[in-house]
């Protein structure tokens, strides 16, 4: 790996709006698993249950009434921030549930063919192989996939859909999605997105990029667990089979005569996350208070300032190939054999360092690629070079056991 030129920039210190941060000297790298939760979404949450307490959409009275408000209001600001309308954005229970929710809506079966990468988290493999044939597309040089081979499966063997990661959770590369759109398109495909990792790093306009489905965990991007959403292209949503059945999602039952919403509310049958779903919803107005353009600016300055320390650091490497766009993800691996998850725990214990080991729910790229896990890296607005530094001294601490 050549040296890298890096320039130090003027960076705003967030790290105070974090109440996981307070009084103490924390270094948290996690955040591909999950990200920290600023006071501002924890707030949000507290008021709901202070102020309005109630169901959505089955009252009339005042706190009902604010609850379905905040509610809505939470699914615009998503679809704002999405770049689509509110009636193509369905909230779910995470990522993997919107995933779920498209295998059972397209009705997959073992006729149907489902192209993936190799870069799939479980979550956007396992749907699809309990279902249905799958084909595993693959990577260039650069850790992305490879457009022309992707062309030429297609062209080759029709698929009924296209499912892959805007960015992968282990390599953090970023991958041409609005390309493998167009190509899926063109041959016939529907595609589907993985954007749990880029939501909340990188710019994400479903119209810009092409796809026909998009799914997002909340708590990757600021906001509560057991929230997430899926875009789900409105010309698409009458000829989706429901996922789930019950209070919320029919406009009249009677017996052999049921009449089922259109939009959004079709797909989220029972009392949903409400909590989940305004937490997310603050979690976005904290994003847009810090501006996109700064978060990529930051993730930029962690990415290449890691890239050109961990150079100077004896006996670990970097996995896999950094592609020309990359979050701030590292996955490390040490020459020697020792067990990456003692490492861990050791940088945990003695450092006050949390970052991932293992294979991050992708054993495919792993095993394929001779690689018994890894020590993952992955570092968000709340991270400095101050963090790196520290990692660096620990790990340099480390270099006789990493041997």
């Amino acid at each position: 790996m050549q040296a890298l030129d890096v320039k130090c920039m003027v960076l705003p210190d967030v790290r105070n709006d974090f109440p996981f941060f307070r009084d103490n000297q924390r270094i948290y790298l996690d955040s591909s698993s999950t990200a920290l939760k600023p006071a501002s979404v924890m707030n949000a949450i507290t008021d709901f249950y202070l102020h309005a307490g109630s169901n959505v959409g089955r009252s009339n009275h005042q706190y009902a009434q604010l609850s379905t408000q905040l509610f809505e209001s939470s699914r615009n600001k998503l679809a704002c921030f999405l770049g689509c309308s509110a009636d193509e954005v369905i909230f779910t229970a995470n990522c993997t549930d919107s995933i779920n929710l498209i295998a059972h809506g397209l009705a997959l079966g073992e006729g149907d063919h489902v192209v993936v990468s190799p870069l799939e988290h479980h979550s956007n493999l396992l749907p699809w192989l309990s279902r249905c044939r799958v084909t595993v597309a693959r990577l260039d040089d650069n850790g992305c996939i490879d457009l022309d081979y992707l062309d030429s499966l297609l062209a080759a063997d029709p698929a009924r859909l296209v499912a892959v990661c805007h960015a992968s959770n282990v390599t953090g590369n970023v991958q041409p999605v609005g390309q493998i759109c167009q190509i899926a398109r063109a041959r016939g495909a529907l595609s589907l997105l993985d954007a749990a990792q880029t939501v909340g790093h990188v710019s994400v306009n479903v119209e810009q990029i092409g796809c026909d489905f998009l799914a997002l965990s909340g708590h990757k991007m600021f906001g509560p667990s057991g929230i997430g959403a899926l875009y789900l292209r409105r010309d698409l949503q009458a000829s989706m089979q429901n996922y789930r059945y019950g209070g919320g999602m029919v406009n009249k039952v009677q017996q052999g005569d049921v009449s089922y919403q259109s939009g959004p509310g079709r797909f989220e049958a029972g009392t949903p996350n409400i909590e989940g779903a305004i937490g997310l919803g603050a979690a976005i107005d904290y994003l847009n208070s810090l501006g996109g353009q700064w978060v990529q600016e930051h993730d930029q300055d962690l990415e290449r300032y890691f890239r050109s320390q961990i150079q100077a650091v004896r006996n670990i490497e970097v996995a896999f190939p950094i592609a020309p766009q990359h979050l701030p993800i590292f996955p490390l691996v040490a020459v020697g054999k020792v067990d990456i998850g003692f490492v861990s725990r050791i940088l945990s214990d003695r450092y006050d360092i949390a970052l991932s080991s293992g294979y991050q729910c992708n054993q495919p790229l792993y095993r394929n690629s001779g690689i018994n896990g890894a020590l993952r890296v992955s570092m968000h607005l709340y991270n400095s070079r101050k963090d790196i530094d520290t990692l660096m001294m620990a790990l340099t601490d480390l270099q006789d056991l990493l041997a």
